[in-house]
């Protein structure tokens, strides 16, 4: 993949006071996650700037095929083909790949895990892994092919094509759409029962092994380091890294886990919808305030 690295227009600050406003809303982010009803509108910013980049139409076609429903049968063929697409946009600098950069570190820790039999059920393993990447793959198929795209994938396209937006403010975009709107619903589409409390904790805890590739990735593709949304800054250095990336997953999938329980009962589905949306605009409103002022 070629590097990347772009200046953006954003605040100046001293460094003490970056660290500080970092420090702050990494850790507020963090807490708004796992909060239910706490809503702070989510906007684009006025003035938005187009830079779409051209990517060569053999090459978004391929990205069509690649992300086809009939291409992604199995878990390993949807590892493959999110490795393709996040080299065919990361190649071309284009921002709409950020989020295939975070995805396909995690698939490289799944796939094995599965293959492995760490989990108490497998089958529940690979199924709910298989739909939760076929929801985002489907969007980047709809996303190619020119059909419609959910609203918040369309917000993730649009940020990737406003050049005032880092890659790292793309793949965030897409890390809170997937995990808090994505996962519950993959999680009630598989029928997971209450027993599988256990396997999905330690499906987080597999996540989480990805993220220094998924730093890694993202820095060299889009010039954005994205360490501290992982380490939470403060969090980070009064624990420890490696727990604070635990941290980051377990509230994560916390939330997940009870947004999922929630949607497998008819009588909160609705409420459970919506405090789901609640969460995705939180949580865009708090990084959408850390890309102003060029945390990212």
């Amino acid at each position: 993949m070629s590097a990347r690295v772009e200046t953006r227009g954003a605040a100046r600050y001293s460094p003490h006071t970056k660290t500080l406003l970092r420090r702050s809303t990494v850790v507020l982010g963090l807490v708004l996650l796992t909060v239910t009803g706490v809503l702070v509108p989510a906007h684009a910013a006025d003035g938005t700037t187009t830079c779409r980049p051209q990517l060569p139409g053999v090459e978004a076609q391929h990205i069509a095929a690649l992300s086809a429903p009939s291409a992604n049968r199995t878990l390993v063929d949807a590892q493959s083909n999110v490795h393709q697409i996040a080299d065919i946009w990361g190649d071309q600098g284009d921002p709409r790949g950020a989020f295939a950069d975070v995805y396909a570190p995690i698939l490289d820790t799944t796939v094995p895990s599965i293959r492995q039999g760490v989990y108490t059920n497998s089958e529940w393993a690979r199924r709910l892994a298989l739909n939760f990447v076929n929801r985002y793959l489907a969007l980047v198929h709809a996303h190619a092919t020119g059909a419609d795209v959910p609203r918040e994938w369309q917000r993730y396209y649009q940020y990737a094509t406003d050049c005032r937006h880092s890659g790292g403010r793309v793949a965030t975009s897409g890390m809170n759409s997937h995990l808090i709107l994505d996962l519950p619903t993959a999680l009630d589409a598989v029928d997971t029962s209450r027993q599988r409390w256990a396997d999905f904790n330690l499906y987080g805890e597999i996540l989480g092994k990805a993220t220094p590739q998924i730093v890694a990735s993202i820095k060299a593709d889009y010039g954005t380091d994205l360490s501290e949304l992982f380490t939470a800054s403060i969090v980070g250095d009064t624990i420890g890294e490696e727990r604070a990336t635990g941290l980051f997953f377990q509230s994560v999938r916390a939330a997940a886990w009870v947004s999922g329980r929630g949607l497998a009962e008819p009588a909160t589905t609705a409420a459970t919808h919506a405090a789901m949306w609640a969460e995705w605009l939180t949580a865009e409103g708090v990084l959408d305030t850390s890309d102003a002022i060029g945390l990212f």
